[in-house]
C-alpha cells in the first residue's frame, strides 16, 4: 500500500509535466503514444481512425472494410487525423468534399430568407445526417439535392465553377496590386542600370590609370591626382545626365482608397501649408545671481523653510532654542558651498 501511494502521488504531481498527446492510442491495437512516439493515426471516409500499422495490416490488398463499421474502404483515401475528435474530423472532411458548391455570395441568392434556409436546412441537415446515419440512401440523397440545388441556382453548372468568378471590387483591388508591382519592377531596374554603369565607368578608370602607370615615365603620384581629377569629373557629368530618380508619391493605397481629401478640380490631398516669414531665433542666456538669497528669520515659517526640520521639544523651547537655528544653519551652508563652487 506504501508503494502504491507514493507511485500516486508520483503521477499526480508528475501529470502536468506530462506530454497529453500520449494518451493518444490506436482503437484497435491499443498502441499509444507513449509506446510508439511515431504513430500517426489516420482516417478514412467514415472516420473511425486507425494507427498506420492497422492500415497496413486490414489494407493489404489495397481494400478491405473498417474494423468498426464493415464499410469498404480504398487503402489510398486514408489521410492523416488532424483533429483529436474523429466527430469533428468526418465533419470537416464532409463539408470539404460534398458542400462546396453550397458556399457562395449572398448578392448570388434571390432573398436573405433563400440563403438562411440553404444553410440551416440543407447543409446542416445533411451534415448530420451523413455522420450519424451512414448509409446508401443518405449518399443518394445528398447527391441529389445537391444536383437539383446547383441546377436551380447556377444555370445546369455547379457553382463550383461559378466561385472561380470574381467580383468586380477584387478584379480592382488585383489591378492595382499588379500595376504596384510593375512600378516597383522598373524602379529597381532603373536603379540596377545605374549602378552598372557606375561600376563600368570605375572599372574602365582603373583600367586606364593601370595602362598610364605602366606607359609613362612620370611621377606617380601626379598621375594617380590627374587620374582622379578627371574620373570626378566623369561622375559629375555622369550624374548630370543621369539625375536621380524621384521616388513616386502614392496617391492611393492598395486597395484602391485615394490618399488625402480629392477636391472638385481633381486634385488628391490638401494644398500645401503657406510659409510665415519671421527672424531667426537668438539664445540669450540667463543672468544668474552671484550667490543664493538668504531668507530671513521671519520669512521662514511662512515660506515653508520649517516644514522639513524636526521641530524643538519644551525643554530645548524653555532653553531658548528654536528650529529656526537649525534651519538657517543648514541654508547658509549650502549658500557658502554655493559661492566657492561659483568661485
Amino acid at each position: 500500500m506504501l508503494v502504491l501511494g507514493c507511485w500516486m502521488y508520483f503521477i499526480e504531481k508528475m501529470g502536468d509535466h506530462l506530454d497529453s498527446s500520449y494518451d493518444i492510442q490506436c482503437p484497435q491495437c491499443k498502441t499509444s503514444k507513449y509506446r510508439n512516439p511515431h504513430m500517426k493515426l489516420m482516417v478514412n471516409v467514415c472516420g473511425h481512425p486507425l494507427c498506420t500499422s492497422c492500415v497496413a495490416m486490414y489494407f493489404i490488398k489495397e481494400s478491405g472494410k473498417c474494423p468498426e463499421c464493415d464499410i469498404v474502404l480504398k487503402k489510398g483515401k486514408f489521410r492523416v487525423q488532424v483533429f483529436e475528435d474523429p466527430v469533428v474530423e468526418k465533419e470537416i472532411d464532409i463539408r470539404r468534399r460534398n458542400f462546396t458548391p453550397y458556399f457562395k455570395r449572398i448578392k448570388r441568392y434571390e432573398t436573405y430568407y433563400i440563403w438562411s434556409k440553404v444553410l440551416i436546412e440543407d447543409i446542416m441537415n445533411l451534415v448530420f445526417f451523413r455522420i450519424n446515419f451512414w448509409s446508401n440512401y443518405v449518399i443518394m440523397t445528398t447527391r441529389n439535392r445537391r444536383k437539383s440545388y446547383c441546377k436551380r441556382y447556377s444555370k445546369g453548372k455547379y457553382l463550383k465553377s461559378g466561385m472561380a468568378k470574381r467580383s468586380k471590387e477584387d478584379e480592382e483591388l488585383e489591378r492595382l496590386i499588379e500595376e504596384e508591382k510593375f512600378r516597383k519592377e522598373q524602379l529597381n531596374q532603373k536603379l540596377k542600370d545605374q549602378e552598372n554603369n557606375v561600376w563600368a565607368v570605375r572599372n574602365k578608370s582603373k583600367a586606364s590609370l593601370l595602362q598610364d602607370l605602366m606607359a609613362s615615365e612620370g611621377d606617380a603620384a601626379l598621375i594617380v591626382a590627374a587620374h582622379n581629377e578627371r574620373l570626378k569629373e566623369e561622375e559629375e557629368e555622369m550624374m548630370d545626365i543621369q539625375p536621380i530618380i524621384p521616388v513616386e508619391k502614392k496617391t492611393e493605397f492598395s486597395s484602391g482608397i485615394r490618399i488625402g481629401i480629392g477636391s472638385s478640380t481633381g486634385a488628391i490631398g490638401a494644398p500645401p501649408p503657406s510659409y510665415i516669414q519671421a527672424s531667426a531665433y537668438v539664445y540669450e542666456p540667463p543672468v544668474l545671481p552671484p550667490c543664493l538669497p538668504c531668507p530671513s528669520w521671519d520669512d521662514l515659517e511662512p515660506k515653508g523653510f520649517l516644514a522639513h526640520v524636526r521641530k524643538a521639544g519644551a525643554q530645548a523651547v524653555a532653553g531658548g532654542y528654536t528650529e529656526h537655528y537649525a534651519c538657517l544653519r543648514a541654508l547658509q551652508d549650502f549658500m557658502y558651498s554655493h559661492i566657492i563652487h561659483d568661485k
